[in-house]
């Protein structure tokens, strides 16, 4: 060891530094859930909060092995049948999912994943 820092090879040879994603305390969960609570983007039925299903489950859009952040343009409520067809990529669900985006939710999809994110993640272009 000379105590030399390392020389620039060795160092890009190590890969890229891993990003670290906006983790949410639980003060701002419970502020992103106050904000995101409601229907089910995917069946919107207020009534019964999605297929009978009356618990709301939060969606990462960008998922967080993609780098997504636990910020409330990142998160969408599901009741508990669509977020399993949203996780296993059904297509009518993943469409329908697209579809409710705001426009603020939509440009964190593009800004995290680029123009071909949304069309990634949905299979569908919005």
């Amino acid at each position: 060891m000379s105590g030399l820092p390392d020389p620039k090879s060795r160092s890009l040879a190590r890969g890229e530094r891993r990003y670290r994603r906006k983790v949410a305390s639980p003060k701002q969960w419970q502020a992103i859930i106050e904000a995101k609570k409601g229907p089910c983007r995917v069946c919107v039925q207020p009534t019964s909060n999605g297929h009978g299903f009356p618990v709301i489950e939060f969606h990462h859009l960008v998922p967080r092995a993609q780098g997504g952040d636990d910020i409330e343009d990142n998160i969408v409520p599901l009741c508990y049948g669509c977020h399993f067809c949203v996780t296993t990529h059904s297509p009518w669900s993943l469409a329908a999912l697209a579809a409710s985006l705001t426009d603020s939710e939509y440009a964190y999809v593009v800004s995290k994943l680029g123009e071909s994110g949304p069309a990634r993640l949905f299979g569908v272009g919005r």
